[in-house]
Parts: C-alpha cells; sequence; structure tokens
C-alpha cells in the first residue's frame, strides 16, 4: 500500500515560498517556521524538511576538477572577518544580559551572510559566462 501524503504538493509549494519569502524580508526573524507553519496548518517539522529538501535540491554540487570552484572557494574565507577580542563570554554572564543586543547583532550578521551568499553566486555566474566564451 503506497504512503499517503498528509498535505497536498500545492501546500507543500506556498508555505515553502512563503518561508523563504519572510527569510529575506525578515532576516533576523527565528519564528518564520513556527509562524509560516501555523499560518498554512501543517506541522513545523514538516515545514523544515521540506525547506532542508529544497536547499538541498539548489546547493550547488561543485565538480571535481572544477577550479574555479576551488578558487572561489580558497578566497571566499579571506573575506570573512575575524571574531573580534572584545566579544563576551558565555560563561558568567547573568541569564538575559544583551539579549536585545544579541539579537539585534544576529539579525545584522544574518542579513549580511545572506547579502554575501547572493553575490557569491552572482560572481560564479558571472565567472561561468567567462569561462563558457
Amino acid at each position: 500500500m503506497p504512503f499517503e501524503q498528509k498535505y497536498s504538493d500545492e501546500t507543500r509549494e506556498k508555505s515553502l515560498a512563503r518561508v523563504l519569502e519572510r527569510r529575506e524580508a525578515e532576516p533576523g526573524n527565528r519564528a518564520i517556521i513556527r509562524e509560516t507553519a501555523s499560518e498554512f496548518e501543517v506541522g513545523e517539522q514538516s515545514l523544515r524538511g521540506w525547506i532542508r529538501a529544497h536547499e538541498r535540491s539548489i546547493a550547488p554540487t561543485p565538480a571535481p576538477d572544477d577550479e574555479v570552484e576551488k578558487e572561489l572557494d580558497a578566497t571566499s574565507d579571506d573575506d570573512v572577518a575575524a571574531p573580534t577580542a572584545t566579544a563576551t563570554p558565555r560563561r558568567g554572564r547573568p541569564p538575559g544580559s544583551g539579549s536585545a543586543a544579541t539579537a539585534e547583532r544576529v539579525a545584522e550578521l544574518e542579513a549580511e551572510v545572506a547579502k554575501l551568499r547572493r553575490d557569491r553566486e552572482a560572481l560564479k555566474g558571472a565567472m561561468a559566462v567567462l569561462l563558457a566564451d
């Protein structure tokens, strides 16, 4: 007997699209999955699974002899700033101290990471075009 799907393909597609759209618009919001799951009346774990599957499907798979990919991977770490020595260690801090500032900083960093990933993908595409000529 075949497995019966609990959610329709349309529900999966719409809820996944909403999560991706909201992640782009609200990079610091950590409640997007919970809120979207509630909105579409789907399970949070189901939605997380669909997101993981989508991310795996769009993730580039580098060819072993792809020199451009190796070069981009080698240089991408050089552009990332090292953490500063002024960061407060977790141990010894009272619970809840600086949580608003931490959440704001996490949101800023998530937005920056998203922008860098988009820029990297654009550069990969440009390199592919240049190398194809």
